[in-house]
């Protein structure tokens, strides 16, 4: 074989390598937005957007940065979660299966705008409505599901994160009615075996768990610190403007 023919070979084999790699990261990047986007929006409601995902086949990693979770309607911030960078390290092999095995996903710099109004004297927060979206989706799904069992699609992608961690997420909760201004840290979460799969734990079960840490540490800044008895005198000042029924729970809460 003379010089020109191997030069056109491996011209066309590095082509070929190109076009497999190109659709493998494709295939990827549309798992990646099905998993993120399609059930976020499944369980909390709200549009999710996607700066950019960098997919390495070689690696079999996924880098995903500034995921933005909208608010809901009513609210001051345009987001209610946003995400500095995703990264994530899965099994190359089970992306050609029913099966997807994600070996971990480390979510890094998560911030939480947790926003508290009154809306007709009634008291209200954003992440009081998503839990309320999350419970409604979720009992959907079982219905449906119950409904189906018997002629359930097999060839449906299923899911399983060997170990979720968030690490440097951060809570920031306001009130202009309460004159609330704070910056909450919070703990770092691990959760193991997270997925649609029958033996993983369930994504709202997760979700679950991490909304109880996000009140269970607005609760303790709000114990700990200087905000409870601000908290109690502005609520003198502003019972009025509240129903016998939120001002009761407001006070059963900071006093």
């Amino acid at each position: 074989m003379n010089k020109k023919k191997i030069i056109i070979f491996s011209l066309i084999f590095l082509v070929i390598i190109f076009l497999i790699f190109d659709f493998l990261t494709y295939r990827v990047n549309k798992i990646v937005k099905d998993l993120l986007i399609n059930k976020s929006k499944e369980f909390l409601c709200q549009q999710v957007v996607i700066s950019d995902i960098d997919t390495s086949i070689m690696a079999s990693s996924i880098k995903i940065n500034n995921i933005e979770i909208r608010n809901i309607e009513g609210f001051k911030d345009k987001n209610i979660i946003q995400i500095k960078k995703i990264h994530v390290d899965f099994a190359l092999s089970s992306i050609f299966t029913n099966n997807i095995f994600v070996k971990n996903i480390s979510i890094v710099g998560a911030k939480v705008n947790y926003e508290l109004l009154i809306e007709n004297k009634e008291i209200t927060d954003n992440i009081a409505t998503l839990r309320k979206c999350a419970k409604s989706e979720d009992k959907k799904i079982q219905e449906k599901n119950e409904t189906k069992k018997e002629n359930r699609d097999k060839n449906s992608k299923t899911f399983i994160i060997k170990q979720l961690i968030i690490n440097n997420a951060s809570l920031k909760v306001t009130s202009d009615i309460l004159d609330i201004n704070k910056e909450i840290v919070l703990s770092n979460m691990t959760f193991n075996n997270v997925g649609n799969q029958e033996s993983a734990n369930k994504f709202k079960d997760v979700l679950k768990m991490v909304f109880d840490n996000i009140l269970l540490s607005i609760n303790n800044e709000i114990i700990q610190g200087d905000v409870k008895n601000k908290i109690k005198n502005k609520l003198k000042i502003i019972k009025n403007k509240l129903s016998p029924e939120s001002l009761k729970k407001l006070e059963r809460t900071f006093r």
